[in-house]
């Protein structure tokens, strides 16, 4: 090495730190202080001492076209609740409501809306209602073992040890999160299965087909709406002149949440393949030439999605198991890892840097902010705080320090340009993010800010002053209006149970045959959905939020303030604040259905 290197990264490093200190800047408006919670009308107490949930397995083997999948692969698992004194035939059950999840999310994401309804309906109306979440197959990769032993043992430690310090749990240890080459399977695990797992769960639960005609319910979040229309329009066997097969005639009426009950998202014509790379398909061989390169690893057999890499998922749910144990507590979570990948560190800096000099350097990072358990969670899943639209929820607010506007990694004045909020609504927001700017006195005096905590969705006003502001009343953060979920309810839905809410393995051939699907050569492709035009003459009803990924022409119930999981979550129970929207308005679509 030359003599003078040394001297040379000295001054380089010297250079950089004096940079980094001038672009920390410290300070800004504080939010005012929290107001009194509303008053709850029943506890989430209540509702587990009268709602039972549990996982159930069917045995339906994959196929094995282009290798042989895990065992657990085998089994279509989905999450039953009912209530604790039902018989637990499906066949006395007033009614059964089957949802499907959205893009990258497994059944826990409707855990809250499947106990919720099952009490509403059992103690305001005396009907004994069931509600079953599915997961899809890809779910079953999943190595969830150290976080069931950490929820278990409520020790987040048990989930560093198994899944950073190489800890063995009953014999197994962690083999590292997958990738495209250890899944060669997913190449088909597409639409079709998807469809059949639904047809299976139905006609085992409840065989008679009458039955199911008068009391069955389809629906499903998101990307659920479009596969419950695909469900609605199929053969399953193949054949349009038998039609006691067809998914309209398994079901009484469909339910669509912050979606469209079309067999297409209107996102739709932003195919996949044009960021994917694989080319169009506009043919029954073009198909098979995608499906062929999904099978030799060509193309990703699993979706790559920015900000949402299955480390990052399995610290989400670390994160709300701390928020929901101790939620008051210093979070250290970050602090306890030995190690994190470049991905989940690319994931923190885009989350947390307030502008470009501080995602570059980046300075000060996630670990020198001081945030409650509580805080820490929100801040990943708040639309005030995360950007990606799929992952936004409507829980509250920061408090306590500093907050100001985020300017990356898109200035917010950009939103001003026209159209410009609309062409980047169904991927991110690009306005209306914030983010706390207080970690310390100075640059030098990092981790000594003040400690964050979360004002929940009903501690930021109430009706006589519904704006929540900051201390000195000049700058407007967030209304009543537009927020609608509660922070704990979010941080149990992401946990608990032996599933969880965000899929860490989403199949691209399910996508691929939802663009084939309805083209005039699916059926010869093996996708028959050839029933149509008798989805629309189902009784169906839809619930869209006002700050979702879209706003479909059709959309009647526009749920003023709700984000894209808010349809999912949203407080039950505290209608004095607030009626949740969704879910009592379920219950008389279905009541109003079976009165027919």
């Amino acid at each position: 090495m030359h003599k003078s290197t040394p001297l040379l990264l000295l001054l380089i490093a010297a250079v950089c730190l004096v940079l980094a200190a001038g672009c920390y800047t410290p300070g800004g408006p504080v939010p005012e202080a929290r107001r009194a919670p509303a008053e709850r009308a029943w506890t989430a107490a209540d509702v587990d001492a009268a709602v039972c949930m549990h996982m159930e397995r069917l045995y339906s083997p994959v196929p094995r076209d282009n290798g042989v999948p895990p065992e657990e692969c085998d089994f279509i698992h989905f999450l039953r609740f009912r209530p604790e004194t039902a018989s637990g035939d499906p066949a006395d059950a007033d009614a059964v409501l089957v949802l499907m999840p959205g893009f990258l999310g497994g059944a826990n994401s409707l855990e809250y809306v499947g106990r919720q309804l099952v009490y509403m309906a059992l103690t305001q109306e005396g009907k004994y209602m069931e509600v079953w979440v599915l997961d899809r197959r890809p779910n079953n990769l999943e190595d969830l073992t150290g976080l069931n032993e950490a929820e278990e043992a409520k020790d987040i430690q048990a989930a560093i040890d198994y899944y950073y310090n190489g800890a063995e749990i009953d014999g197994r240890t962690f083999g590292g999160f997958l990738g495209n080459e250890d899944v060669p399977f997913l190449s088909e695990f597409g639409l079709k299965l998807a469809m059949e797992d639904v047809y299976t769960v139905i006609t085992t639960m409840v065989p008679d087909p009458e039955m199911r005609r008068s009391k069955v319910f389809v629906g499903g979040h998101s990307l659920g709406g479009p596969l419950t229309a695909y469900f609605a329009g199929w053969d399953f066997d193949g054949d349009p002149a038998t039609l006691d097969d067809a998914g309209y005639m398994n079901c009484a009426g469909l339910v669509g949440l912050d979606t469209s009950l079309v067999p297409s998202l209107p996102t739709a014509d932003l195919s996949l393949g044009m960021f994917l790379g694989y080319p169009a398909i506009e043919s029954a061989e073009d198909y098979e030439a995608v499906v062929e390169g999904l099978r030799d690893g060509t193309y990703p057999r699993i979706v790559p999605m920015p900000l949402m890499f299955p480390e990052y998922l399995a610290l989400q749910e670390q994160l709300a198991m701390q928020a929901a144990w101790a939620p008051d507590e210093e979070s250290d979570l970050f602090k306890r890892l030995p190690a994190i990948s470049p991905e989940v560190d690319m994931v923190f800096r885009m989350l947390h840097s307030r502008a470009m000099d501080q995602f570059a350097l980046p300075i000060p990072y996630i670990t020198d902010f001081r945030y409650t358990n509580e805080a820490m969670f929100a801040i990943m899943v708040d639309d005030d705080f995360q950007p990606m639209t799929a992952l936004q929820v409507s829980c509250g607010f920061l408090s306590g320090g500093a907050v100001v506007v985020k300017e990356f990694p898109l200035p917010e004045d950009i939103a001003n340009i026209p159209g410009l909020n609309e062409m980047f609504r169904s991927l991110m927001s690009i306005s209306g993010i914030y983010i706390a700017n207080d970690a310390g006195p100075s640059y030098f005096e990092l981790g000594q800010g003040p400690l964050y905590s979360w004002a929940n969705f009903d501690e930021i006003g109430n009706g006589d002053d519904p704006d929540y502001m900051d201390a000195e009343g000049s700058d407007l953060y967030t209304t009543t209006e537009d927020e609608v979920s509660d922070v704990q309810d979010v941080a149990r839905f992401i946990h608990i149970g032996p599933t969880n809410a965000l899929e860490w393995y989403f199949a691209l051939r399910v996508n691929v045959d939802m663009e084939v699907a309805m083209a005039d050569f699916g059926p010869a492709c093996g996708l028959p959905y050839l029933h149509g035009d008798m989805v629309g003459d189902l009784p169906q009803v839809t619930f869209v939020a006002e700050d979702g990924p879209f706003i479909p022409p059709e959309a009647e119930n526009v749920l003023q303030g709700y984000n894209h999981l808010d349809v999912c979550v949203a407080a039950a129970d505290r209608p004095s604040r607030r009626e949740n929207e969704v879910i009592r308005p379920t219950i008389d679509f279905i009541l109003g259905v079976l009165a027919q």
